[in-house]
């Protein structure tokens, strides 16, 4: 038998099959991590949804608190500057800056923000918080004292008089609650030196950012 037959016979068809064999099994394996890939990615897409999903949700209870805190500071706004009307002023802004940990969810909701939101949106938060925590440092008993007249205020009122001596005694507890409300505020309003036009002007500011980060505007959020 000569060497081309041999070659013809028998070498020729073996390389034939390894070749096929080779060809297949990188076949297979391409397919592997093709599907692979494809589910790595499906994985990817499925958490920046529901990390897009998180982030509008922070955004717009930052939103939502930050109107409060704005419509506080601007109630009184052009109105004639006398003392009275600037610590009115004071104690309107007050009241809804003191409920702006509590509508962003306290520190929950707050690291959720910081986590999701972009880096001005975290940098003005960081603002308004810092304004919550000097107004709580020094006016602090004041302002737990108001927030226990809140409670109690919207505890008396969810209450359901048996008889006319109770509906008595309940608007007698009310009106104590609310002359106790108004001496609260209007020492808070007398003794902080909030600066109202300011708040004002950092709540629009935060705004903004807020609606631009919802549009995409700051792109992905980064350290």
């Amino acid at each position: 038998m000569s060497i081309a037959t041999v070659v013809t016979t028998t070498l020729v068809p073996f390389a034939s099959v390894v070749s096929t064999a080779t060809v297949a099994i990188w076949t297979k394996r391409l397919d592997t991590r093709s599907k692979r890939e494809e589910r790595m990615h499906a994985l990817v897409l499925d958490y920046e949804r529901r990390a897009g999903e998180d982030k509008k949700a922070a955004l717009k209870t930052l939103i939502s608190a930050t109107l409060h805190v704005k419509r506080g500071a601007e109630l009184r706004a052009g109105a004639e500057v006398t003392e009275e009307t600037t610590a009115q002023r004071r104690i309107d802004a007050l009241r809804e800056l003191y409920e702006f940990r509590a509508r962003l969810g306290l520190d929950d909701g707050i690291a959720e923000l910081m986590i999701y939101a972009s880096a001005p949106v975290r940098e003005l938060t960081d603002l308004v918080l810092d304004e919550w925590d000097r107004q709580f440092r020094e006016h602090g008993y004041s302002m737990t004292q108001l927030d226990a007249c809140k409670r109690q205020l919207l505890k008396t009122a969810a209450e359901t008089p048996a008889d006319d001596s109770a509906i008595l005694s309940g608007e007698e507890k009310w009106c104590a609650l609310k002359e106790e409300e108004h001496l609260w505020l209007k020492r808070l309003g007398d003794g902080s030196d909030l600066d109202v036009d300011a708040l004002l002007d950092l709540c629009n500011r935060v705004l903004k950012a807020a609606h631009m980060d919802l549009r995409g505007g700051y792109g992905i959020a980064t350290e």
